[in-house]
């Protein structure tokens, strides 16, 4: 007997799905905490248009995730593309586990083809730099350093916020499952 619409998966690719999954719901956890007190990336984000929108997902029926700019602030609109300015794809969950896993940066993933963009390119190179500030304050350092050439220097108060977000994760996490 034949399943209809997916293939049976494999279980490798049911574990990627869900690293996939829980790694871009914390970096849309991340992106509203670090949001909120975050000068550096206060200050990228400030450019934005009011109701600017960015998803990031996986091709071809993979998790992704929407996020917009409210105020000088990045909501989390939920899971799923919405309606967005500028779609990131990875075109596969091999292509996107690698900088998920901070295996590989995103700007690598972009040099050896495994993203692809939908949208204005200024756009996709502003969630890029916002994205980095982001996982800057998400990533060990021991990661972040193997994936970047010169990673960000972090002062006493972005240590600390960087410590408040490794600590508050769990909560948003749980938060943010339901949307």
């Amino acid at each position: 007997m034949e399943e209809t619409g997916k293939a049976k998966l494999s279980l490798g690719y049911k574990v990627k799905e869900s690293i996939v999954k829980t790694s871009l719901l914390a970096l849309a956890t991340a992106f509203e905490m670090v949001s909120k007190s975050s000068p550096e990336l206060k200050a990228e984000i400030a450019g934005w248009k009011a109701g600017q929108t960015f998803s990031l997902g996986v091709l071809p029926d993979g998790p992704a995730i929407t996020l917009i700019k409210v105020g000088d602030e990045i909501n989390y609109l939920g899971k799923g593309i919405k309606a967005s300015d500028c779609l990131i794809l990875f075109k596969n969950l091999d292509s996107a586990i690698l900088p998920f896993t901070g295996q590989m940066g995103s700007h690598m993933a972009f040099v050896e083809h495994r993203a692809i963009l939908h949208g204005n390119v200024a756009e996709a190179m502003q969630a890029s730099r916002a994205m980095v500030i982001v996982q800057s304050y998400l990533m060990p350092g021991l990661i972040f350093k193997t994936i970047f050439k010169r990673p960000p220097k972090m002062g006493m108060s972005q240590l600390l916020l960087k410590a408040k977000v490794m600590g508050m994760l769990g909560v948003g996490l749980l938060i943010n499952m339901k949307k």
